[in-house]
């Protein structure tokens, strides 16, 4: 039997987890904000999901620059005359692009009713808010869906190579989108001086954190059940799982990912909604720091998971 020599990747790092974290969590922004938008009309709403998303993904493409080293590597994946349109990283290079551009005319709608002469003169573009909106919401959820299938059609890294993998990024993308709301839009709905606001507050933040408890829960299960598929896999795959529940990313696993991530959310969460007739600014705040709790986790989620990768090669 041919020995193997387990290696580990060192080509993508903190950057490309932020990366894949920004990506991921403007992805389920605009349809979050878009869904309140037709449902109640909610502009605030609206206006702070097309800029949350367009903001988180100028930076998500500002660390990929900085990965990649110099601009003229970003523009060849759209000018090279060997353009791979099978390759992942080219694919997701054009949802990402499309998806800042048309986030960005999303959010200019909104923000045309500002009293601001620079922003009123942009008022045509509120006609654009339904057909933006929705093509903004598949480019978002494409988005979301590529951070996962980059990693499972990466070659050589058998541990990111697990169909479950695109259902992981997927579940966490929208648990980041959701705790968007709860960490930044929900406190200062509620600071706002308005009784209206003060409702769509309080509400926004039942509704939203009751969906990412289960959203959360689910994440916990793919998690457990990757790891548990990569301890009875390859080599390679059992060495990667190793490194999480075991090796030198424990740590951050453990102690990150699981507990400040999830598990402390969660019971803040669970905690929290049950007392939903308190309108108060102590249950806004305190679903905020999970909200932040969450996004943290995430971040160490996509570093761990991308650490943990083995590349096989064959002993000479």
């Amino acid at each position: 039997m041919e020995q193997m020599l387990m290696v580990r990747q060192e080509f993508w790092g903190w950057l490309i987890a932020g990366y894949l974290f920004l990506g991921g969590t403007a992805g389920l922004v605009v349809p979050i904000s878009y869904y309140y938008y037709r449902r109640d009309g909610n502009k605030v709403l609206g206006a702070a999901g097309g800029l949350l998303a367009f903001i988180a993904m100028v930076a998500g493409l500002a660390l990929l620059l900085l990965d990649l080293g110099r601009p003229q590597n970003v523009l060849a994946l759209f000018t090279s005359p060997r353009l791979n349109l099978t390759s992942w990283m080219t694919i997701g290079t054009y949802i990402i692009s499309a998806y800042t551009i048309v986030a960005g005319v999303y959010a200019a709608g909104f923000l045309s009713w500002l009293r601001i002469p620079v922003f009123r003169m942009m008022g045509f573009l509120r006609r654009l808010i339904g057909p933006t909106g929705i093509l903004a919401s598949v480019l978002g959820v494409s988005t979301a869906l590529y951070t996962g299938f980059l990693l499972a059609a990466a070659r050589g890294v058998e541990f990111w190579n697990q169909p479950l993998m695109p259902v992981l990024f997927l579940a966490s993308a929208l648990s980041c989108g959701l705790c968007a709301y709860c960490a930044i839009v929900a406190p200062i709905l509620f600071k706002v001086k308005s009784r209206e606001f003060l409702e769509a507050a309080v509400k926004i933040r039942l509704e939203l954190q009751r969906l990412d408890t289960y959203t959360l829960g689910f994440e916990l299960i793919l998690l457990f059940a990757m790891i548990d598929i990569a301890l009875g896999g390859t080599p390679a795959q059992r060495e990667s799982a190793s490194l999480l529940v075991a090796g030198d990313l424990a740590p951050i696993f453990w102690v990150g990912v699981i507990l400040v991530g999830i598990i402390i959310p969660m019971m803040i969460m669970f905690g929290y909604t049950l007392r939903r007739h308190e309108e108060s600014a102590k249950i806004v705040l305190v679903s905020a720091v999970a909200g932040w709790l969450v996004l943290i986790g995430s971040l160490l989620l996509r570093y761990a998971i991308l650490s943990a990768g083995i590349i096989p090669a064959p002993l000479l």
